[in-house]
């Protein structure tokens, strides 16, 4: 995890940071036709990966924090096949995998270790790969995996859009999920930049804050020898100060208290 120009905390998988595209992903799949099996439509930033049909995925997570997370994936129970203990590093391909792996839907990776987990591609549909832990979601650790998305077109439907299923058995998205994206005025066709013509087309896609600049800004500069001065006249006073006589010292004490007792008297006698 490391920050970026907005000075907000932010991780990665594989050097991207997720960033929530302008048309929801499901959305993006159910109506980009054909080209829906080509990761660009859904995004730079969403970490999109396109499954094909019974394709066995094996996913190496490689933990470079010396934090443990909890990673989930929705949509399987997957089978860990390997997890290494705390510090082991990046996984080095030569581990025996057990004969009967767990099945889970949550396993967490050590800190600054790896694990590996399989599982098959029989469940169309838009799956995201996270941190459970909220907030490191909210900072971009976040795949996603777009399974079978030509079957999906014909497992769901836009009813009533140019976009609806040639299937007449699919599955409606119901009106109350398209009018929350309405009323929000979030598109429901296209690709991640809302690209209707030209779906591979991403100008105008969200984007990540722009990395932290190398060495000073001009603004850096101008601070930093603003705050210089101001420390230098600051430590001046006080050496001056310290280097007062005693007697230079009560005599500005006494004008201090002269003056104080002299605006008092002046103010009753106006009263």
């Amino acid at each position: 995890m490391d920050n970026l120009g907005d000075g907000a905390n932010y991780a990665w998988f594989n050097n991207v940071t997720y960033v929530r595209p302008k048309v929801n992903t499901l959305y993006t799949a159910l109506t980009s036709g054909k080209l829906a099996t080509n990761p660009a439509v859904y995004g730079e930033h969403t970490n999109p990966f396109v499954l094909e049909k019974d394709q066995i995925v094996e996913i190496v997570l490689n933990n470079m924090d010396p934090g443990k997370h909890p990673f989930h994936l929705h949509g399987h129970a997957f089978q860990t096949v390997s997890r290494s203990e705390e510090e082991a590093g990046i996984y080095a391909y030569n581990e025996t995998f057990p004969e009967y792996p767990m099945r889970r839907d949550t396993v967490m990776v050590r800190p600054n270790g790896n694990m590996v987990l399989r599982f098959k591609a029989d469940n169309p549909g838009i799956w995201l790969f996270h941190c459970h832990i909220e907030w490191h979601v909210a900072s971009g650790l976040v795949a996603t995996l777009v399974e079978r998305p030509l079957d999906l077109q014909n497992t769901l439907s836009l009813a009533g859009s140019p976009y609806a299923s040639p299937n007449s058995s699919a599955l409606a998205i119901p009106n109350s999920h398209i009018e929350a994206c309405t009323k929000q005025d979030i598109s429901i066709a296209g690709n991640a930049a809302g690209n209707q013509e030209d779906l591979l087309n991403l100008q105008g896609q969200n984007e990540p804050p722009a990395p932290l600049p190398e060495g000073f800004t001009a603004k850096g500069i101008v601070a930093l020898t603003f705050s210089i001065l101001a420390a230098v006249l600051g430590m001046g006073v006080i050496a001056w100060y310290g280097n007062l006589d005693r007697k230079d010292m009560k005599r500005c004490s006494a004008i201090d208290i002269v003056e104080v007792k002299t605006a008092v008297i002046v103010e009753r006698a106006v009263v």
